[in-house]
């Protein structure tokens, strides 16, 4: 444990983004990209961490004072630099991963439990996105007004960046708008008509209070619009 702000990456403070939900802003050990971990509290008070990110001491301090860190999601292959870091600070806290995502967590950290079985019953619902291959899963957090929903790598909302690596991040398709990027098309897309209808189908939802992604600005207010607009890039 004394050691544990040993190559903690620069990051941001706990960002409130609603009653029962926070983001934190980090950074990565190479690259100019960054990363966001989504802390959500249960009605209970226990925290679900989605996405970890090593926090230094006065962070983890803030964290800490949110509740208890139960459950730690891994959410896919590529999000998992900090998840045994937080297994280690936090070994009562469950450590959880997609179906399809188990294998690649526990080259890592070893998996407690899926994520499809763990999380509906404590009011989260798992969405495998229409279009997408299983490789990432989005998740439904209830918060007041209705629900946010939670992703990792599939839909960046990401500003241009400056320098050699902003400007290839730009070239590469990766930066500049909400939707899913050149690299996701690549990896994580099936079909882009049953992507593009679920993205729509998101779209008409009332409830839809907020959108939060592992890589970018969360979206709040818009979401319609900028979900078509994502849906229409494809």
């Amino acid at each position: 444990m004394s050691n544990w702000s040993d190559n903690v990456c620069e990051h941001g403070p706990l960002v409130a983004l609603a009653s029962n939900l926070w983001l934190v802003r980090g950074s990565l050990p190479r690259g100019d990209l960054t990363r966001n971990m989504t802390v959500y509290r249960l009605p209970e008070g226990r925290l679900v961490v989605h996405s970890a990110v090593a926090l230094n001491e006065a962070g983890m301090a803030s964290l800490d004072a949110l509740g208890p860190v139960s459950f730690i999601i891994v959410p896919n292959g590529f999000h998992r630099l900090d998840a045994g870091r937080y297994k280690a600070r936090y070994p009562d806290a469950l450590v959880l991963a997609p179906k399809n995502v188990r294998k690649a967590a526990e080259k890592v950290v070893p998996v407690d439990g899926l994520c499809e079985a763990v999380l509906p019953p404590l009011g989260i619902q798992c969405i495998q996105p229409g279009g997408i291959k299983a490789v990432e899963l989005a998740y439904e957090l209830p918060i007041e007004g209705g629900v946010a929903l939670v992703v990792a790598d599939l839909l960046f909302n990401h500003q241009h960046m400056s320098g050699f690596g902003g400007w290839f991040l730009k070239t590469i398709g990766s930066t500049g708008f909400f939707g899913m990027t050149g690299i996701g098309r690549m990896l994580m897309l099936k079909d882009s008509a049953l992507f593009k209808a679920w993205l729509r189908e998101q779209a008409e939802r009332a409830d839809l209070q907020m959108i939060c992604v592992a890589h970018g600005d969360t979206i709040s207010g818009d979401c319609p619009d900028r979900l078509r607009a994502a849906a229409d890039r494809l």
